[in-house]
């Protein structure tokens, strides 16, 4: 670890951190992975921080109209009260300036220490020294229009090294994950230039070497693309300090189209080398973009954070896990009745979908014949509860149409028997991955890199119904969960809780255990390991970091 030291780290920049349930700095998977990250790297004790925006939470809350139509309200954030402070240097807060066309725009600075001195660093434009159109840059999380998101990502980028170098923290590595912040290639370029004297080429070459990148989706909305003639406006001061044309520096992002800048191919081409966060992703990935040194490294997640630590102790004892579970199955339905309202038989079998609403996700697919799912649900011999939770963006108009399809049905044919939990976040995931009986996991095929939200299931050993996609493609899942259909969802779903599911659940002993659910519990507990942030940062120390 001798290349890395507290003044010369490994900086981890993302667009989100989930951190804390209550703060609104992640929009789904890939903010709470990050989240995850930064712990188990404090966890470890590894010379590492993280640099990230401080979002105001414009838009964060989640409102469900009478008719099922999800609205956004704000959410009044004050960083001081959720364990946040100001950044100081020589006594004075520090406050980082970033060029923007032609102003300069100024961020204050927040930090969160976590154990072993690992802290996240986060800017915020919220401040006295901006015009208002500058302060609310970092409100939202992902709102506004191209040039606001454009405004956020330089922030980060290029405020993010400004951030560091003013602490005297001159990281050794910076791993960008996923491609907002890839920007920070422009500072340190201009850094490398300005005080070792390189030339433009020599110092480009040394920033790309310091640099590695994590990409997050093959999904075109993951992977932005801007306009060519709104990077040139944004990037002509800085091409200029560099003494080489704007052209030159936007080369790196310029794909086919040379009317746009794709921040997926900028962030490759300025990084040394670059990660897929499952088999099926890093094959896709080197299939997309061959020419790239592509390493697979499938995400995990903190068991810490989200494994019941009874369940944790109970190690293979089958009597402690199945006591674990009914206790957390109890716990959950207190909670949805506590902050919903309602309430439902915690004994019936509880299958969950939890995640970011997305059209992609198909969650609405599982309602597509109503009759056949409702006999099912209601069997009064064997019920079975369906819960569903996960906001969509503010701007995704098609997942909203679908959350609103989904929650008709709740309210009439199905009343009862699927319940909807608004305001998705960590909490409410923290619940649903302890106290379900199935995790529910329904991507279209080829379209999920990754996913984490079964892997915190399994760590608590809920059984996983699932298209074989991102992550549970490398599971052979025989004897452990289910996988379904992928062209053929809502029919297989259906036959394999007619058929094998429901059945095993409530197949029970004389003391009233199902024998059989529970090895399969056992061997998702097992399965669950190798899907640990630990195994994650354990191969990122040696396939990116050289640790």
């Amino acid at each position: 670890m001798s290349q890395y030291t507290a003044q010369n780290p490994i900086a981890y920049f993302c667009a989100e951190f989930g951190i804390d349930s209550h703060l609104p700095l992640y929009a789904g998977g890939l903010g709470v992975l990050a989240g995850d990250t930064v712990k188990e790297a404090a966890d470890q004790g590894l010379p590492f921080v993280a640099v990230g925006l401080m979002y105001r939470g414009e838009n964060a809350i989640q409102e469900i109209t009478s008719d099922g139509m999800q609205q956004e309200k704000d959410l009044d954030v004050d960083p001081l009260s959720l364990g946040f402070e100001h950044v100081y240097v020589d006594d004075m807060p520090l406050f980082i300036k970033v060029h923007l066309t032609t102003i300069d725009v100024w961020a204050r600075c927040w930090k969160k220490t976590l154990k072993n001195g690992v802290t996240l660093y986060l800017l915020d434009t919220e401040t006295d020294q901006n015009l208002k159109q500058e302060r609310v840059i970092t409100h939202a999380l992902y709102s506004g229009t191209e040039e606001s998101l454009l405004k956020q990502q330089l922030i980060l980028g290029i405020g993010g090294v400004k951030l560091l170098h003013a602490l005297d923290i001159y990281p050794n590595l910076y791993h960008i994950n996923e491609g907002r912040p890839a920007f920070l290639h422009w500072q340190l370029i201009r850094t490398y230039m300005d005080t070792h004297g390189l030339s433009y080429e020599e110092a480009r070459d040394k920033a790309k070497s310091k640099t590695v990148y994590t990409n997050h989706t093959l999904v075109a909305a993951g992977n932005e693309s801007y306009n060519v003639n709104l990077l040139k406006t944004y990037g002509l001061y800085y091409a200029e300090k560099m003494g080489i044309s704007i052209d030159k520096l936007l080369e790196p992002g310029i794909e086919d189209n040379p009317e746009k800048f794709n921040m997926t191919r900028f962030a490759l081409n300025v990084s040394c080398k670059a990660s897929g966060v499952s088999l099926p992703h890093y094959e896709l990935s080197k299939k997309q973009w061959p020419e790239y040194q592509w390493h697979h490294i499938t995400n995990g997640v903190h068991f810490p954070t989200w494994q019941d630590q009874e369940m944790r102790a109970c190690d293979k004892d089958g009597n402690c896990i199945w006591t674990v579970h009914q206790r957390n199955k109890k716990d959950l339905r207190e909670y949805i009745q506590k902050t919903t309202g309602f309430a439902y038989d915690e004994n019936r079998m509880v299958i969950s979908w939890a995640r970011r609403m997305a059209g992609y996700k198909r969650p609405q697919e599982i309602f597509d014949d109503i009759n056949r799912l409702k006999n099912i649900l209601t069997n009064l011999q064997y019920p079975v509860q369906i819960l569903i939770s996960g906001k969509a963006h503010a701007k995704d108009t098609q997942a909203k149409m679908f959350l609103q399809e989904m929650i008709h049905h709740m309210q009439h044919e199905l009343s009862g028997y699927v319940l909807y939990i608004p305001n998705y976040n960590m909490e409410v995931a923290q619940y649903l991955v302890r106290g379900s009986d199935v995790w529910l996991n329904t991507p279209t095929k080829g379209m999920e890199a990754s996913g984490t939200s079964g892997m915190k299931a399994a760590a608590n050993g809920v059984l996983q119904c699932t298209v074989r996609d991102g992550w549970t493609e490398e599971v052979d899942w025989y004897g452990i969960g289910w996988d379904l259909d992928p062209n053929h969802l809502s029919s297989s779903f259906y036959h394999l809780l007619e058929s094998d599911i429901v059945p095993k659940f409530y197949q029970r002993d004389e003391n009233g255990v199902p024998q059989a659910w529970l090895e399969r519990m056992k061997k998702t507990l097992t399965m669950a390991l190798q899907y640990s942030a630990t195994r994650m940062m354990n191969e990122y120390k040696q396939k990116l970091y050289n640790l």
